[in-house]
Formats: C-alpha cells, sequence, structure tokens
C-alpha cells in the first residue's frame, strides 16, 4: 500500500515510495531502473490501525551531505504520532537502524484523523500536520485549542539549538 511517493532532493535520479505498513523504498529512475532497495523497514514499530501508519517522509534540504530524512508514523502500543530522524551514511542507500532520534510524540485519542504529511519549507523548517486526533466532528475539541498539538501545523527548527533534544 503505497501512501507517499518523493525524492531525496540531492541531485540523484532517485525515486522513495513510503508503503503504510513501515517501509520505505529507494530505486533509481532511470531508464536502466533495477530492482528497489529497501531503505528503512520499521514495521514492527508501525501501527496501521484504522487511517494510521508511515504517513510520510521528508529529506534533510543537506541530505545529500548530511544523509538525514525524517518520517511520520503512528505507532504500535499506545496509540501515538511519531516524528523521528534516521541517517543514510555516506555513499549508502540503506539508513542506519540505530540511528532514529525520536523528534516528537503526540498521543493519538482516537485511531483516525491523524494527519502524516511532513516536508520542509524554503527556510529549512520540518512542516508536520497534525490530524484533529480523531472521531467524527472532533468532538475533544482540538482543532479550535492552542494547547494541543494535534489539529495543527507544527514547524520544527532540525537544526537549531534544540537540536538533538526531544521537542
Amino acid at each position: 500500500a503505497p501512501i507517499d511517493l518523493t525524492h531525496p532532493g540531492d541531485g540523484s535520479d532517485r525515486v522513495v515510495v513510503v508503503e503504510r505498513a513501515g517501509v520505505i523504498k529507494i530505486f533509481n529512475n532511470s531508464q536502466t531502473g533495477g530492482p528497489a532497495t529497501t531503505m528503512l523497514n520499521i514495521s514492527n514499530q508501525v501501527s496501521t490501525t484504522s487511517e494510521g501508519g508511515l504517513l510520510s517522509v521528508a529529506f534533510h534540504p543537506k541530505f545529500a551531505t548530511n544523509g538525514h530524512f525524517f518520517v511520520n508514523y503512528t505507532a504500535t502500543g499506545k496509540f501515538r504520532t511519531v516524528v523521528a530522524r534516521y541517517t543514510v551514511p555516506a555513499g549508502k542507500s540503506v539508513a542506519e537502524p540505530g540511528s532514529a532520534k525520536v523528534l516528537l510524540e503526540i498521543d493519538q485519542p482516537f485511531t483516525n484523523h491523524d494527519g502524516g504529511q511532513i516536508a520542509f519549507d524554503g527556510q529549512g523548517k520540518l512542516l508536520i500536520g497534525m490530524g484533529d486526533g480523531g472521531a467524527a466532528g472532533d468532538p475533544l475539541g482540538h482543532g479550535q485549542n492552542p494547547k494541543t498539538l494535534l489539529g495543527a501545523m507544527l514547524r520544527l527548527d532540525v537544526d537549531g539549538s534544540a537540536a538533538g533534544k526531544n521537542y
């Protein structure tokens, strides 16, 4: 179940496919193509309950030099949104599984309306579209509550003074 299609923005001719079950595949988009490589497999951490899953990937604007990319997924166990950074070592196509750095975890009161899209803006900030947390009609009022991260567009400085700390 592919859910996102993007590219690493590193000048290569590679295309990245995000699968809802927790797998990211990367392949050469040239005419000679070749088989896809599994860039990351976190399927054991991802819950696909209702509207959940591995929902998006965003490559750091300096991915070509730092190898950082970010994922947004709903986690197993206590249902929550996780935004984490992974690193692909220089000259490789596969992420180091141990490189995971969780930046943000947000509890989800229901298993739908998770949001999930992430992308970098023109200033190098990571944008995270958070759903209102679920159920019909936003019964908990998250979309109108500025004291919750649900129902919001979040903007994180992943390189600033807070880098290396949880948000």
